[in-house]
């Protein structure tokens, strides 16, 4: 049954929320699964507004799970800047193309990524300094208003990425305090996972696959200044040829 409440209250917190985790704290709160799920349907298609107020009691309850949904954003302890208004997302930013066909997304930062055949970036800045950029990788044509919901991202082959300064240097030392620190994050929201290191090119990283109950999968990857974020709905080619194509301009030779 659709409910007016719920539907207003996931317009205002979809952009900063993973679809399951809203899912779950409307559960705790006696929001039935239909429920969510029309009202859920109701709200992406609705405009986006955002509210200067919570009601109480999600308010608090949200503050509570923050530290373990919004990611690495709250790991390095920079803060999660939440768009005041419907994202502006640019697909001709960054994106290139040789004459051989192949392409690739060239970040803010000078970061490079090649992309699979018929694959562009949507980009996009969570901060007015340009410092924390987002990125979908997606097919050509993808529908952007499904990048709110991740529970998507595996069937319509979307992977996310953030690239934000860091605070852990580009040594072992730094993976391994990383590394500590992603783990507390999926133990405390209660999620099985598997991590493990990993190598791309020059540069040290965190593998990780989650489980359940959000099965995703995910990698946090250190260059000399930023941190690079991945996440998508499953460990598949595609996530692959994008996450190892990664090139630091700050690290590699």
């Amino acid at each position: 049954m659709l409910r007016p409440d719920v539907v207003e209250y996931l317009k205002e917190n979809l952009k900063s929320y993973p679809v399951e985790v809203l899912r779950k704290q409307l559960a705790d709160e006696g929001v039935s699964d239909q429920d969510f799920t029309d009202s859920l349907a109701v709200a992406l298609r609705a405009p986006t507004t955002v509210s200067k107020t919570i009601p109480a009691k999600r308010k608090t309850s949200l503050a509570a799970i923050a530290f373990l949904c919004v990611g690495v954003a709250i790991i390095l302890s920079i803060g999660f800047y939440a768009l005041s208004q419907k994202p502006k997302l640019s697909r001709g930013e960054g994106n290139t193309e040789n004459p051989s066909g192949e392409s690739g997304f060239i970040g803010h930062a000078g970061w490079i990524v090649r992309l699979p055949k018929d694959y562009v970036g949507v980009s996009d800045f969570r901060d007015a300094a340009r410092q924390h950029q987002v990125v979908y990788f997606c097919k050509k044509g993808t529908d952007p208003t499904n990048f709110v919901n991740e529970g998507l991202f595996g069937q319509l082959g979307i992977v996310k990425l953030e690239v934000l300064p860091t605070q852990f240097p580009n040594n072992p030392t730094g993976i391994a305090n990383l590394s500590r620190m992603a783990a507390g994050k999926y133990k405390n929201a209660g999620e099985k996972f598997t991590m493990k290191n990993m190598q791309v090119a020059t540069l040290p990283g965190v593998s990780v696959t989650v489980l359940s109950p959000f099965p995703r999968a995910e990698a946090f990857v250190l260059g000399q200044d930023h941190m690079y974020f991945f996440s998508a709905g499953q460990e598949d080619d595609i996530w692959r040829d994008i996450v190892l194509s990664l090139r630091d301009a700050h690290t590699e030779n």
